[in-house]
């Protein structure tokens, strides 16, 4: 099965195409695959770029609900005017770009994992002060702290950076466009839930006897409350699941062109398993250059499984 899966995984992440020659193909000709080997390509990805691609959908349709609402939901819940509205949410936007600049310093320095953690946590009591909060003590702590230093830390691409370390110049490309793709899908979703609820829900009343639960709970309120529970289930797959990781494929190296700039033998890399000409930016010049931490991509999807389906 090892040489099995080895061959699998040799045929379909480096581009090998049986409908169409690929003799001296390079990178920078790349041939067009079917849609079955995009597939087959996808579910080859390592495991743990699954579950940063599903963070990246939770992650993207909690940033995308609250910016599509948040203007509605601080002037029709807290009375605030249009004037002030726009002021507050001005300042925020500018708070959340210094988190934003902070967040992808840490993100080099500590890793995404401890990042996603950190900045979940916090986004959970800025969510929780956005949803079940009252008063604009609260709305303002929210929008100005745990805000910037939760959600604002999440928008860097800080998943992005993690798909990066889970791919290899011939895979990245796929994970890319399925993470873009992710990302674009939840904030459509976000935005249908979004009018759905304000067409067909009603206030919801809660007895005051709950406490800070209690209260009046208008259909915006109730979609904030949604995207709390989102934040709460991201920080959980992500304390759960996330991992720091890096794989790397020897034969499949970033800096290749730098590499066989530095030897004194030409040699022509194509895409039949021979090597590659990817873009220079990960360092990694040859074979001794490689992380010690990375290690051997493991496929969502065992091969055995995939030649069954395809």
């Amino acid at each position: 099965e090892g040489g099995d899966q080895a061959t699998y995984q040799q045929k379909y992440t480096r581009g090998e195409n049986h409908d169409q020659n690929l003799n001296n193909a390079t990178l920078s000709a790349p041939a067009l695959i079917s849609g079955s080997e995009s597939i087959i390509r996808f579910f080859l990805l390592p495991r743990q770029a699954g579950v940063v691609l599903l963070l990246e959908f939770l992650n993207s349709f909690r940033s995308f609900g609250l910016r599509f609402i948040l203007y509605n939901y601080i002037t029709n819940e807290y009375g605030i005017t249009d004037t002030h509205a726009g002021k507050l949410l001005g300042i925020k936007g500018f708070v959340d770009i210094l988190f934003g600049l902070l967040g992808s310093i840490l993100v080099d320095i500590v890793g995404v994992r401890k990042v996603s953690v950190v900045a979940l946590s916090v986004a959970i009591v800025g969510r929780s002060l956005l949803a079940f909060g009252r008063n604009t003590t609260t709305l303002f702590f929210a929008l100005f702290f745990f805000s910037p230093c939760g959600d604002a830390l999440l928008g860097v691409g800080l998943y992005r950076v993690a798909l990066k370390k889970l791919t290899t110049p011939l895979t990245r490309p796929l994970a890319f466009a399925v993470s873009y793709a992710a990302g674009n899908l939840a904030g459509a979703l976000a935005d249908v839930v979004i009018d759905k609820m304000r067409n067909g829900l009603t206030d919801l009343h809660i007895d005051e006897s709950y406490g800070w639960l209690g209260g009046v709970y208008t259909p915006i309120r109730q979609f904030i409350v949604v995207t709390w529970v989102f934040v709460v289930v991201t920080f959980l797959i992500a304390f759960g699941f996330l991992r720091d990781e890096t794989v790397i494929d020897p034969d499949d190296l970033d800096n290749h062109d730098a590499w066989k700039a530095t030897t004194s033998t030409e040699q022509s890399f194509d895409l039949d398993g021979q090597g590659s000409s990817g873009i220079c930016d990960d360092g990694l010049i040859s074979k001794s250059t490689i992380p010690p931490d990375a290690m051997p991509a493991k496929p969502m999807v065992t091969p055995r499984i995939l030649k069954k389906w395809f």
